[in-house]
């Protein structure tokens, strides 16, 4: 398991190598994570994520989407940004609506009740899969952008 870094080392990165903060992701000790020293992603009571910016707020269902997120609009990627957020969204409405289907499933009294359910919670499971898909491609590829700027850094 990593440890977290002391506030004695992440100030001394701060003050001694400010272009690298443009270009890091890490986690302060109250576990706030402070990215591209410009966005801050903090975990809510209702185990969501809220990102803060001085443009911009918005609260993600999960910390990766979260950070994908902050990643494309640190890249000006607008139609990425507003398409992970829209994924986000949906993909917390539907946990919701497979949460439903399942205890509505074992509520069921008839076969007939048992067979709708199934079919609506296959259904939701489907449409779970393709939008984790999709928001695995966006997750990806801002992991492969960042990692080529690490390099880039480290090649400097």
């Amino acid at each position: 398991m990593t440890k977290k870094p002391s506030n004695s080392v992440t100030q001394a990165i701060k003050n001694s190598l400010p272009d690298l903060l443009d270009m890091l992701i890490f986690q302060e000790n109250d576990g706030t994570y402070q990215l591209f020293n410009k966005y801050s992603i903090k975990k809510l009571s209702t185990n969501e994520f809220k990102v803060s910016s001085s443009s911009t707020d918005g609260t993600f269902y999960t910390l990766k989407n979260a950070v994908a997120w902050c990643t494309n609009d640190n890249r000006n990627r607008i139609r990425d940004t507003d398409r992970i957020a829209e994924l986000d969204g949906k993909l917390s409405s539907i946990d919701i609506d497979i949460t439903i289907h399942r205890k509505r499933f074992t509520k069921s009294k008839t076969t007939e009740e048992q067979l709708i359910s199934i079919a609506k919670l296959d259904d939701a499971k489907r449409k779970r899969l393709i939008i984790t898909e999709e928001l695995f491609k966006y997750i990806n590829e801002t992991r492969r952008w960042q990692m080529g700027k690490f390099n880039q850094k480290s090649k400097q």
